[in-house]
């Protein structure tokens, strides 16, 4: 059994943790459990949100982890596809809750600067 579990991780180690299928958390499956759950609902949440305001092909979520001292530094990168373009944003924080939360307004922000930005006529895909 713990060889099965041990398989298991190591497929997520190399693909990332992938939720509802278009979404990729590369790099988060070092996390304890309990961190992971907060995780995926700091993602939902500004998914969510993102769902609401244009309608997004893919995004991944990539954590590095540097080690200063006792204590790691987070380096979050957040990369958006949706139907009009791409969007990229990088955050390094102490706390792991903030990058994360950082980086994905910074996405946020960027696609509603699009939306404000082009033509009436060429918005991302109306909102549902």
């Amino acid at each position: 059994m713990a060889e099965t579990k041990k398989s298991a991780q190591e497929t997520d180690h190399e693909s990332g943790i992938n939720l509802k299928g278009d979404i990729a958390l590369v790099g988060f499956e070092i996390l304890e459990p309990s961190e992971l759950i907060v995780v995926k609902k700091i993602v939902g949440n500004y998914i969510r949100k993102l769902s609401n305001m244009a309608e997004y092909q893919q995004m991944r979520i990539s954590l590095r982890q540097h080690q200063h001292g006792k204590t790691f530094k987070h380096e979050v990168d957040a990369h958006a596809i949706f139907t009009q373009g791409k969007f990229e944003a990088s955050v390094t924080e102490w706390n792991l809750y903030a990058a994360l939360s950082s980086v994905c307004e910074k996405i946020l922000q960027e696609v509603e600067h699009a939306m404000r930005k082009s033509p009436k006529g060429e918005k991302l895909k109306a909102r549902k």
